[in-house]
């Protein structure tokens, strides 16, 4: 392990002490394997990525989630929140605002997840806006890769404009939402998008109570 010259950690070394501390959050995993799983999302990340400097954050919270896809797959369909995941082909915009919506609107009901095929290297500055607006914020929001750990952790499949890349998992259910795609788009049109996207969530979850 190193640091850089200016003193600051390198990304091998903040990737490691983020494994150690992803390890300890999750005793029933082996540690190696946490490890392994942190190294992993980093690469994934960085084949996809022009801008690399910010990756090792980010890999390290793509890492969290599919960790906690791992403790919680065993339990999938057995109580607790209905797993969502949200696919699309960049994960910059519309499963962006699905999966906030759902999580925001679910009352704890559900808990939804995004990802892409092919991931840009980041939300939509229109879409960030217009979520803003509405109170419903992205906060560390970034685009990602699907995993087969993750999506086969979920409950259900929601699809946007493709086609879910992996052979569903025993018991899940497959969706298709499909809404424009706001890359290139004005406000205005973006706005639209979010609220159709939003009466969607909403039809959904009334549908859970139906």
């Amino acid at each position: 392990m190193t640091e850089t010259a200016d003193g600051l950690d390198s990304p091998e070394q903040t990737l490691r002490r983020g494994a150690q501390h992803l390890a300890e959050l999750h005793p029933a995993l082996d540690a190696q394997l946490v490890e392994r799983i942190v190294f992993e999302s980093h690469a994934t990340l960085v084949r996809g990525a022009r801008i690399r400097h910010h990756l090792p954050p980010l890999a390290l919270k793509f890492a969290a989630d599919r960790l906690r896809a791992l403790e919680g797959g065993d339990r999938r369909g057995e109580g607790g929140p209905l797993r969502i995941m949200i696919e699309s082909i960049r994960n910059d915009g519309i499963s962006q605002m699905a999966a906030a919506y759902l999580n925001a609107l679910g009352e704890g009901r559900v808990e939804a997840l995004s990802g892409a095929i092919s991931p840009a290297d980041v939300v939509l500055r229109t879409v960030v806006d217009v979520m803003e607006e509405d109170g419903v914020p992205l906060g560390e929001a970034y685009p990602k890769p699907i995993t087969d750990d993750v999506a086969r952790s979920a409950d259900v499949i929601v699809t946007m404009l493709i086609e879910h890349p992996f052979d569903l998992a025993p018991g899940q259910r497959i969706e298709q939402w499909d809404f424009d795609d706001p890359a290139g788009r004005g406000t205005d049109e973006v706005r639209r998008i979010r609220d159709r996207v939003r009466r969607r969530v909403q039809d959904y979850l009334d549908g859970l109570d139906a």
